[in-house]
């Protein structure tokens, strides 16, 4: 059963798409955290920041479309997540199912 329930971990942890999403999620943080130090090296000279006004501006809307499509897909990361650990948790009942089924006593099982 041990072996079973590892194996499912493991592939939840290595499912493509989960880790596919991962990697977008975490280099839309990267990309916007770098906007942001732009946008906050523009805003400390006060004087330029007129000139720079729309530099400014394009960059906060890049970083609220940014965060907003990282959250739209820690949504989906999450949704492929909880389906993958229905299955895992669909599977290890049948696995235990079929394990008491060929006669071995409850109190042998390990889990």
């Amino acid at each position: 059963m041990r072996r079973i329930k590892t194996a499912l971990d493991l592939s939840i942890a290595n499912d493509p798409d989960l880790v596919r999403l991962e990697r977008h999620i975490r280099t839309l943080h990267e990309v916007a955290e770098l906007d942001m130090a732009v946008a906050e090296q523009l805003s400390k000279d006060p004087a330029k920041l007129l000139e720079r006004g729309d530099s400014f501006l394009r960059l906060a809307k890049e970083v609220t479309k940014t965060i907003a499509l990282a959250n739209k897909l820690q949504q989906e990361y999450q949704r492929r997540r909880e389906a993958l650990e229905a299955e895992r948790e669909r599977r290890l009942a049948t696995a235990r199912a079929a394990f008491l089924a060929e006669g071995s006593a409850p109190g042998t099982t390990r889990h």
